[in-house]
């Protein structure tokens, strides 16, 4: 079955919008992640807004304030704001519906790049560090499902076309 592409008005092709099990639970995380970047932007730079435990293996302030909290100089928070803002972008009703690959392979490699920081900063705090930060572990787990749920799509989409 091959996926039918509507006309609108200006003649240019667009694909059908996303089923909802997609766009909500990827707007509702991308939300959940750019609101904990933020927070967590905030307390690089202000110590005293961070609110988590500072004792034994789960220790916060420990991990945001590492040598590994920045990459080449950028807050890790910093870099995260950034990948929410941009997935948000790339979930949009209008870049959903566009038939630019740009979009798909943005989504596809946005989310495998955020895996792949995902590894290497758990890897940091578990092997390095040897403490865990339950901000930074909300945002690990929110990337993750994020990339799981833009595979079902790709999934879904290559099924539609036989």
């Amino acid at each position: 079955m091959v996926q039918q592409v509507e006309k609108q008005d200006g003649g240019a092709a667009k694909a059908p919008a996303r089923p909802l099990w997609f766009v909500v639970p990827a707007w509702l995380l991308t939300l959940a992640g750019l609101g904990i970047s933020i927070y967590l932007t905030i307390s690089h730079y202000d110590d005293k807004a961070l609110v988590c435990s500072a004792s034994g293996k789960i220790d916060c302030h420990a991990v945001t304030t590492s040598k590994y909290s920045e990459i080449l100089g950028i807050p890790l928070p910093l870099l995260g704001l950034a990948f929410f803002v941009a997935f948000a972008v790339l979930i949009t009703p209008w870049a959903l519906r566009s038939e630019n690959p740009v979009f798909r392979w943005g989504r596809l490699a946005g989310a495998g790049v955020g895996v792949i920081m995902v590894v290497y900063l758990v890897t940091v705090e578990l092997a390095l560090l040897h403490k865990i930060c339950l901000w930074c572990t909300g945002v690990h787990t929110i990337t993750i499902l994020l990339f799981i749920l833009v595979l079902a799509d790709e999934f879904r989409r290559i099924g539609q076309v036989d």
